[in-house]
């Protein structure tokens, strides 16, 4: 088991590693931070991909937008993969 909060994002041929930064209100909406120089390259908004939790529970997610923060995304939580 990785470290508490940490989360693998994979989207497309990219697997990005990061840290689950807020839930955000009972919406399935939350926060993730990733590497900024590589989340450039492999996140954009609309785009579907796998978060990898912690404990290796698996969502489909959908990228909600970019915020100001580098590297911190708004991710929808769509269904387990």
């Amino acid at each position: 088991m990785r470290e508490f909060n940490s989360v693998v994002a994979h989207f497309g041929a990219h697997a990005l590693t990061g840290r689950l930064q807020a839930l955000e209100g009972g919406r399935g909406v939350m926060r993730i931070a990733v590497d900024p120089a590589a989340g450039d390259a492999a996140l954009q908004e609309g785009r579907e991909g796998v978060l990898e939790m912690h404990d290796g529970a698996r969502f489909r997610v959908s990228v909600q937008e970019r915020l100001a923060e580098a590297g911190e995304w708004r991710v929808k939580l769509m269904g387990r993969a």
